[in-house]
């Protein structure tokens, strides 16, 4: 009998750390263990004191900083406006998070989630239940109003490939780093990146937060449109499968992040253009290093083709509507090693520019009308003051072809040419064998 009553005791002993098992949030680098808010060790991650998902604490969600709006005769309903993928390091907050950056500390055997949902108790930012009736009757399904009144947002949770809607889900985390005590960390780089999706769409005469007669409005309503929360034990967080309408446990300070316009878009309303087509390849014959040494090079052409609301802007000044080409996130890199950034991009090199296999001390110069244009880096790159310097350029060149008018709307054609050439620009590296793997987007937007 003895035997058996110490075999239950040491069960028990066992069993208390799992029953006691609590999520602290860390608010600094230190030694102590548990507090309300704990700290992690020197070397381990980075930490500070985090106010959480404030009203206006979103960071960037990687959105153009101006889009367009225009007539739905010219730009039909459901429109895609803009989209793009940011990691939570960028969106979560204002000012961006270390992807070290620790925000809780658990015990190795708790399951931690991080959780998700719309701000569906403000009727712009993800309202209503079952979905919006603006974008379910375009056959947009989870994406949701916003303060501008024909334009809708639609976010993915890329880590699940969810849609943000007004239920709260959830994702378990795993492969959390462990300190040297045995604690898993959450951090930010454990969050996943959202993917926003901005949509025209028809007017709801419901709701007017902004009008639609205003020519730019910088989006300033000070709601974030979704949510990040984190789910362990001892902590306040929403019950997952729930509305997010009085669903908001932890709320702000428990939850790292907020996604949102707030600050970053602005919407302009002006007749603009749209890219029809483009020649999706580009193939270059083969060239001798000691020809390209001797400043030989290889000359293929390419085709845009675009559409126009006539009475446009076709400027790259201010609210003109301008052409540009965006070089990949790779290219970019490259370029910028090279000493190939001034202002804009001068080169287009290769995507993976110094990996085994791919040609070195070589680029790709893009010509309009015979002349090199700039690359740009992204669409947010400032105009400049003087054409070109940044990558923009009027839209209707002189070498841009008018074929024919429909109902106002002008559809032209320009045939430009990519120049392989050995870089004269920048560093200037030996050339060497391989390929030439190279990206770039051509992109139309009002300045």
């Amino acid at each position: 009998m003895t035997f058996i009553k110490r075999l239950i005791s040491l069960v028990i002993l066992l069993n208390t750390p799992l029953a006691g098992a609590v999520c602290y949030k860390v608010t600094a680098v230190g030694s102590t263990t548990t507090s309300a808010t704990a700290q992690i060790r020197p070397g381990e991650g980075t930490a500070g004191a985090w106010a959480g998902a404030g009203d206006v604490s979103n960071g960037s969600l990687g959105l153009p900083s101006v889009i367009n709006v225009s007539d739905p005769e010219f730009e039909p309903y459901p429109s895609l406006i803009a989209s793009s993928v940011a990691p939570f390091t960028q969106y979560g907050s204002n000012a961006g998070y270390d992807p070290e950056r620790v925000f809780y500390r658990c015990s190795q055997q708790d399951a931690v989630y991080e959780m998700f949902s719309t701000n569906a108790d403000n009727v712009y930012s993800g309202w209503y239940q079952g979905g919006d009736s603006v974008g379910s009757s375009i056959g947009l399904h989870s994406a949701y109003r916003t303060a501008w009144p024909n334009v809708l947002l639609r976010l993915t949770h890329v880590a699940t490939g969810q849609y943000f809607t007004d239920v709260w889900k959830e994702r378990l985390l795993s492969g959390l780093d462990v300190d040297s005590r045995g604690f898993q960390l959450v951090k930010a780089k454990n969050l996943s990146a959202v993917r926003a999706e901005l949509f025209s769409a028809p007017k709801d005469p419901t709701y007017n937060y902004y009008s639609t007669n205003t020519a730019s409005q910088l989006y300033s309503y000070s709601q974030p449109n979704g949510y990040i929360a984190i789910k362990g034990p001892g902590l306040a967080y929403p019950t997952v499968g729930q509305t997010h309408y009085g669903n908001y446990a932890g709320w702000p300070g428990n939850w790292p992040g907020a996604v949102g316009l707030y600050g970053k878009v602005t919407l302009k309303r002006y007749p603009t253009c749209a890219v029809i087509t483009a020649t999706p390849n580009v193939t270059f014959p083969t060239i001798s290093i000691s020809e390209l040494n001797a400043g030989g090079s290889r000359e293929v052409p390419f085709e845009v083709y675009f559409k126009c609301q006539m009475n446009a802007n076709f400027t790259d000044g201010v609210n003109g509507t301008a052409l540009g080409f965006k070089v990949s996130s790779g290219s970019f890199v490259a370029a910028a090693r090279l000493g190939l950034i001034n202002g804009g991009v001068r080169y287009l090199v290769s995507d993976n520019y110094g990996q085994p296999g791919i040609a070195g001390g070589v680029g790709i110069r893009l010509l309009r009308d015979g002349s090199p244009i700039n690359l740009l880096v992204n669409e947010n790159s400032a105009q400049g003051s003087s054409p070109g310097v940044y990558g923009w350029y009027p839209v209707i060149g002189s070498a841009t072809n008018l074929l024919t008018i429909v109902n106002g709307n002008g559809w032209f054609r320009e045939t430009f040419k990519a120049r392989l050439e050995k870089l004269t620009l920048g560093v200037r590296p030996t050339v060497t064998a391989g390929r030439i793997e190279a990206t770039a987007q051509v992109v139309i937007r009002v300045q």
